[in-house]
Parts: C-alpha cells; structure tokens; sequence
C-alpha cells in the first residue's frame, strides 16, 4: 500500500517531479516511489486474487457476494445523498436522488 500511496503522490500529485533538476531527489521520485507503486499494484492484485480463490466459488456465493456489495454502496450512497441534502442543498435535485437510488447503473461514483 505504502508503494501505490508513494506512486500517487508522485503522479497524481500537482508538484511537478518533471521540472525538478536532475539529481537524487528526482532520482528518488521517478524510480523508487513512481516506479514502486507498478510493483505495488502487481503485488496487492495477487494476494488479493489469492484469497479470492482460497474458497470454492459457486455462482450463488458469486451472487450472494456482489448483493453484499451492492447493498454496502447502496447505503453509502444513500448516507452521502443525506449529507448532502443537510450540507449542500444548492447541488440537490430529482437527478441527485435518482443517482443515488441507483448508484452503480447510474455510475454516480
């Protein structure tokens, strides 16, 4: 995780590494922290793939898992539409509730 956090920081970052000076500092962004967190995403989807495929899978469990899923995001986004009718009612309407209603057909996140 800490080589994918480093990655992000280095890219998705609005510090230029770029613009920097040749030297070890730029070095050290572009091939240690950038470079590691291509490892970092190899990594963390094999031992995520590992345990995924620790159990046997069947097409109900398949199915009883991505309901889970679904009702967690269902929730969450249900939570956030009420934060933001409380907060931010300017950006709230029917689009906003239907959104959040349906969060993963809608592509709301």
């Amino acid at each position: 995780m800490f080589m994918i956090l480093a990655h992000h920081f280095v890219v998705h970052n609005g510090y230029d590494v770029k613009n920097l000076s040749l030297g070890p500092e730029r070095t050290f962004f572009q091939l240690v922290m950038q470079g590691g967190g291509k490892v970092g995403v190899v990594i963390f989807f094999t031992i995520s793939a590992w345990f995924f495929l620790d159990k046997e899978q069947t097409i109900k469990s398949n199915f009883k898992r991505i309901w889970i899923l679904e009702r967690e995001v269902l929730f969450w986004s249900l939570a956030s539409m009420a934060f933001f009718l409380v907060f931010d009612r300017a950006d709230f309407g029917i689009k906003m509730i239907a959104r959040s209603v349906a969060p993963t057909i809608m592509g709301l996140w």
